[in-house]
C-alpha cells in the first residue's frame, strides 16, 4: 500500500456489512404491508390492547418462571427475584406499549437489535436466552392480541411482529459470530468512538483479518457504523442488467490501530490478525 506521511488518506477497501437494523426493519415491514395506511387500521385497537396489557406482562413472566427450562435460562431455578423481575417486567411492558403504537421507528429497530444481543448473552447479566423461545414468546403475545383484535387484523399483527422478531435475531446472530473462530483478538475505542464501543470488544476470527474483526464489530455495534463509514455508490450487476447499489467505506482521516500501528501502513483491511492482538478504532477530534 503506497502511502506517503502526512498524506489525507482513508482506510480504502470495501467492507461486506449487513443492512443496518433499520434497513432491515423497514424491509421487512414492507414486506409484510405495514403502510400508513395499515398503521391507522392497527391504532384501532389500542385502546383494547392497552387495557389487558399489564396483565399479559405478568401472565408472561409467570409461564416463564414456571416452565423448567425458561426458568434455568433466567436463572431463577431456586426462586424468582422480585427486583430482577421487576426490572423485567418493566422492559417488558415499555416494549409492548411501543409495539401497540406500532412503532416503526429508526430507534426501536436499534432497540430490538441490542435486545437480540441481550438474548445471545451480552447484557448486563450474560444470560443466554435461545432464540426458539424468544420466538415461543412473539407468539404468546401474538396470541394474547388475537384473542382481542379483529379477525381481519390479525394478520398484520402477526406481519409486524414477524419484523420486529427477525431483527432481534439479527443481532442474536451478530452477536454469536463474535465467538466463531480459533484466533480471539480485542477491539476497543478511543476519543468520539468510544461511547459508541465503551468496553472492549472480544472478538473470534476464522480468516484472521482486520477486515474480518471491522465487519464483526459493525455488525454486533451499528453505532459505529453511523460514526466511522459512509456509503459509497456503485453499480451492481442484476442478472443482465445493471442496479444502482452502495458499500460502505470508512470516512476521511479514521484511523484504525493494530497493536498500536496504522493499518494503512502495514496491509490496510487485508493485515492479518492473530490471537491476542489489540484493533482500535481512532477517529479525527477529540
Amino acid at each position: 500500500m503506497a502511502v506517503k506521511w502526512g498524506e489525507d488518506v482513508r482506510l480504502e477497501g470495501i467492507l461486506s456489512l449487513p443492512p443496518l437494523p433499520e434497513e432491515r426493519f423497514a424491509r421487512y415491514l414492507a414486506f409484510a404491508g405495514i403502510d400508513d395506511a395499515a398503521r391507522r387500521a392497527m391504532h384501532l385497537d389500542a385502546e383494547a390492547l392497552l387495557e389487558r396489557a399489564a396483565g399479559w406482562v405478568r401472565a408472561a413472566y409467570d409461564a416463564l418462571a414456571r416452565f423448567p427450562e425458561t426458568a434455568k435460562a433466567l436463572g431463577w431455578e431456586s426462586r424468582v427475584p422480585e427486583d430482577e423481575l421487576r426490572i423485567r417486567r418493566t422492559f417488558f411492558s415499555a416494549w409492548i406499549a411501543r409495539t401497540i403504537g406500532v412503532d416503526s421507528s429508526a430507534e426501536f429497530a436499534r432497540y430490538l437489535h441490542r435486545a437480540g444481543r441481550v438474548h445471545a448473552g451480552y447484557g448486563p447479566e450474560r444470560r443466554y436466552v435461545p432464540p426458539d423461545w424468544v420466538a415461543m414468546a412473539y407468539a404468546f403475545v401474538l396470541n394474547a392480541f388475537a384473542q382481542v383484535v379483529p379477525g381481519e387484523r390479525v394478520g398484520l399483527w402477526a406481519g409486524y411482529l414477524t419484523a420486529q422478531e427477525e431483527v432481534m435475531r439479527a443481532g442474536f446472530e451478530a452477536a454469536r459470530a463474535l465467538g466463531q473462530g480459533r484466533r480471539v483478538v480485542r477491539i476497543e475505542a478511543l476519543g468520539l468512538a468510544r461511547p459508541a464501543l465503551p468496553e472492549p470488544l472480544e472478538v473470534r476470527l476464522a480468516a484472521g483479518t482486520l477486515a474480518e474483526a471491522l465487519e464483526k464489530a459493525f455488525a454486533f455495534e451499528p453505532s459505529l457504523v453511523d460514526q466511522a463509514l459512509e456509503r459509497r455508490p456503485v453499480a451492481v450487476e442484476e442478472g443482465l442488467w445493471m442496479e444502482e447499489g452502495f458499500v460502505f467505506v470508512f470516512k476521511p482521516r479514521w484511523t484504525v490501530l493494530v497493536n498500536g500501528r496504522d493499518a494503512r501502513y502495514l496491509e490496510g483491511l487485508a493485515t492479518p490478525l492473530k490471537t491476542g492482538d489489540r484493533v482500535t478504532f481512532l477517529p479525527p477530534g477529540r
